[in-house]
């Protein structure tokens, strides 16, 4: 883990250095004076933990009110006590839990450490990897990146609810691409099906009625928020619309700047799915990858948006891992990670 981020860094830091050192520098100003820099959303976060259900009066479709019903991160603040510098702090730390689970995930599908190894020299290459230091605007991303790595790693339904509603309160694209954890522990049941053209309800996890209960359990627990605080969050009709003819404009470069040379580990697994004929897979998988690009396109964000969707990468692994030679993934994934790190990361 720690040398994929010495290279993956270096790298980072090299092809970003004037938008690192512009953006540390003001975050060092923000950590002075917290408040004082536009755009910059730590102190926000520690005021709505101070007092969270009485409604802020936000221009719709901004930030601040889209943080309305975003209250995990707040209340963790509040809880410890937290000020900029500290809450910045305690981002690098999930970070670094966060990659540590990424690293067993990963080398749980690949059982080889030489390949996780390069799977993830380009995942910290990306946002998904790298925004817990990188990004110093306070969107705090890693926070529910870690918490939906969880609900895929730790197997204990009580677990994966705790970790889920967690995530969802982060931010509502959580909830959005949970369709990727609910399809991991559907593939088996899709594997069958493939193979001998029967329903076999046995396989199909208790995993995902917990996601399903989990994100029912969110919708309401939001609905009672907004009849007794009167919390709402101000939609912007035309700004989504204006967002997404803008994002249809520039889609190419939208699109690649989200997850870089990682689409190369999607599109293999999409290309040996449509080769085998697993069609039942094929639909699932792209199914999901559409929603959550059209929801990347909707919003301005399109490289975050994107991000929230790396459990997509392990479902891509699995795919190839059980398809192509060991020495096919391995050229895939230094090319993968080759790209990746030579392309400046770009967000939100």
């Amino acid at each position: 883990m720690f040398l994929a981020l010495i290279i993956s860094t270096g790298t980072l830091l090299t092809f970003n250095f004037i938008l690192v050192d512009k953006g540390l520098r003001s975050l060092y100003l923000e950590m002075r004076q917290p408040g004082s820099i536009g755009g910059f959303f730590w102190d926000d976060i520690i005021k709505q933990g101070a007092d969270p259900f009485t409604p802020k009066d936000y221009e719709a479709g901004s930030h601040e009110a889209n943080q309305t019903f975003r209250l995990t991160i707040p209340l963790i603040a509040y809880a410890l006590h937290l000020n900029v510098a500290t809450l910045y702090m305690l981002q690098l730390l999930v970070g670094l839990v966060f990659l540590w689970t990424v690293v067993n995930i990963v080398n749980r599908i690949l059982n080889d450490r030489v390949l996780t190894f390069y799977f993830l020299t380009g995942f910290t290459a990306i946002y998904a990897g790298a925004n817990f230091y990188i990004n110093y605007l306070g969107h705090v991303d890693v926070f529910p990146f870690c918490f939906m790595a969880f609900a895929l790693y730790y197997r204990n339904p009580l677990l994966i609810l705790l970790f889920s509603q967690l995530s969802f309160w982060c931010d509502e694209r959580a909830i959005i691409n949970s369709s990727f954890i609910g399809l991991w522990f559907l593939i088996p049941f899709v594997d069958q099906l493939q193979t001998t053209g029967k329903w076999n309800w046995k396989l199909i996890s208790p995993t995902i009625l917990i996601l399903i209960f989990s994100g029912v359990l969110y919708l309401a627990l939001r609905k009672w928020l907004e009849l007794s605080f009167n919390l709402k969050i101000g939609h912007d009709n035309a700004l989504s619309v204006k967002s997404f003819f803008w994002s249809l404009s520039i889609f190419g470069d939208k699109v690649t700047r989200g997850l870089e040379g990682m689409w190369l580990i999607i599109g293999a697994a999409c290309l040996i799915l449509w080769q085998a004929r697993q069609l039942w897979k094929l639909f699932l998988f792209a199914g999901a990858l559409s929603v959550t690009l059209l929801i990347a396109l909707l919003v301005a964000d399109g490289t975050r948006a994107l991000s929230f969707g790396f459990i997509a990468f392990f479902i891509a692994l699995k795919i190839l891992h059980e398809s192509i030679p060991s020495k096919q993934l391995k050229y895939l994934l230094i090319v993968s990670a080759l790209v990746s790190l030579m392309l400046p990361i770009s967000f939100p």
